[in-house]
């Protein structure tokens, strides 16, 4: 089956984030039935580490290669939404892993709720947009966020 995962960026995790999102990850890959999709996101984080966790698996070799789709440009309409598209479509289901609050450390331009999803329960990321057009292709797709960020 073939299962998204995707979510924030590197830097909108902590050590300890990190941590509890790469034990969902590999919690997602464990089935020997499942293939990988992701986006090979540049800024790092869930797509990457889903990408280090697959390669990582004990039956690795009898799996088939993960469906990887990075950005063709990194801009919205010609890299981002057809990596996003592409990852939906080539779903069965997808995992969007995102953080409920920005940790300190973070630089980068921050929202007062997510967009996408329009809550405060989470930071916003690109996963949310991915997921909600897995669900109007009449995927499944779910949420895990990790609550705190110390």
């Amino acid at each position: 089956m073939n299962v998204g995962i995707v979510g924030n960026e590197a830097e909108k995790f902590t050590p300890v984030t990190e941590a509890r999102a790469r034990e969902i990850i590999r919690r997602l890959l464990a089935p020997a039935d499942v293939v990988l999709v992701s986006g090979h996101c540049h800024l790092g984080g869930i797509d990457i580490w889903a990408e280090e966790e697959y390669d990582a698996l004990p039956d690795r070799r009898r799996r088939p290669p993960p469906l990887i789709f990075p950005p063709k440009e990194l801009k919205w309409s010609m890299g981002y939404q057809p990596r996003n598209i592409l990852i939906a479509e080539h779903s069965a289901v997808v995992h969007n892993i995102v953080v409920s609050k920005y940790p300190s450390s973070y630089a980068g331009m921050h929202f007062e709720f997510c967009y996408h999803c329009r809550t405060k329960a989470h930071v916003k990321s690109g996963g949310c947009w991915t997921a909600k057009y897995a669900k109007s292709l009449g995927k499944l797709a779910y949420w895990h966020i990790i609550r705190g960020n110390v």
